[in-house]
C-alpha cells in the first residue's frame, strides 16, 4: 500500500464527510477506497476510524462493525520472545500482591460512597484483569509493556472519575477497553504519519539526486525556492525535511 497515497484518500473522504454535514454512505466510502483494493480487515479500520473522527455512516450497521471489532481483538497477536519474557515476569510480579477481603460488590458500592480504600482496592485487584485486556488486544504498533502501562491508566482514570454512581464490572472493564482502543488508534495514525514522513523524505532525496546528478562541483542547480515549484511542496517543508537528512547546508 502507498501510505502517501492512503493519508491522502483518509484525508478527503473526511473532508467529503464535512461537505455531507459529518455523513457518508457505505458506497461512498467502497467507492472513494476502491482503486486502493482494501482487505476486508483494512476497511473496517477505515471505518472504525470514521467513526472515532465522529462521522456517521448512512448504510452500515454499527453493531456489526463493533462485533467486527470485537472479533478482530479476540484473535490475539502473538506475542514476540521479548513481550512473552515481559509478560511472564510481569504476572510474576502481581501474583505477590496480597488480597483483600471485601468482595468486588461491596467495594464497588464503597467506591460510590467516596471510599479512597476501595479505589486503592479495586485498582489492585483489577491490574491482573487490566493486563490480560492489553494481551488480547495486543497489536504490532505498541510494545506490549505500553499497551499494559496504558491499561493502568486507563483503569485508574476509570476509577479516579467514578463518581457517585453505582458502578460495577463490565463498565471498569469497558473503561479500560476503551483507553486501550484509544491508545491503538492513536498510535496506528502516528505510524501513518511517521510511514508518510518516511515517504516523503526518501521522495525528497530521490529528486534531489536526480536534479542534481549532474552538477559541476557540488554546486546545486536549483535554489531551494525552484525545488518546491518542482517538486509541489512548500519551502518550509523542503526545509524540515532537509534537516533530518542532514542536507541543509
Amino acid at each position: 500500500m502507498d501510505v502517501s497515497q492512503f493519508q491522502e484518500k483518509l484525508s478527503g473522504i473526511c473532508a467529503l464527510a464535512q461537505e455531507n454535514g459529518g455523513k457518508l454512505t457505505a458506497a461512498q466510502v467502497r467507492t472513494f477506497f476502491a482503486q486502493m483494493d482494501l482487505s476486508k480487515t483494512q476497511l473496517l479500520k477505515v471505518l472504525q476510524y470514521l467513526k472515532v473522527q465522529g462521522i456517521v455512516i448512512e448504510g452500515v450497521d454499527t453493531g456489526e462493525v463493533e462485533r467486527r471489532r470485537e472479533e478482530h481483538e479476540t484473535a490475539i497477536v502473538p506475542l514476540t520472545p521479548e513481550e512473552e519474557a515481559y509478560w511472564e515476569e510481569y504476572k510474576t510480579a502481581l501474583e505477590r500482591n496480597g488480597e483483600e477481603g471485601r468482595s468486588t460488590k461491596v467495594l464497588f458500592a464503597a467506591l460510590a460512597n467516596g471510599d479512597a480504600k476501595a479505589r486503592e482496592i479495586l485498582a489492585q485487584r483489577y491490574l491482573p484483569e487490566a493486563a490480560e485486556l492489553a494481551r488480547q488486544m495486543n497489536c504490532e504498533e505498541i510494545f506490549l509493556a505500553d499497551l499494559i502501562q496504558e491499561a493502568n491508566v486507563s483503569l485508574l482514570m476509570a476509577l479516579g472519575s467514578a463518581g457517585s454512581e453505582r458502578r460495577d464490572h463490565e463498565w471498569l472493564m469497558g473503561e479500560i477497553r476503551a483507553g486501550i482502543r484509544r491508545a491503538v488508534e492513536e498510535q496506528t495514525q502516528r505510524k501513518i504519519a511517521d510511514d508518510c514522513l518516511v515517504a516523503k523524505v526518501q521522495n525528497l532525496e530521490a529528486a534531489l539526486k536526480e536534479l542534481t546528478e549532474d552538477e559541476e562541483e557540488g554546486e546545486s542547480k536549483f535554489s531551494i525556492g525552484e525545488l518546491a515549484v518542482i517538486l509541489d511542496m512548500d519551502v518550509e517543508e523542503i526545509q524540515d525535511v532537509l534537516r533530518l537528512t542532514g542536507d541543509d547546508k
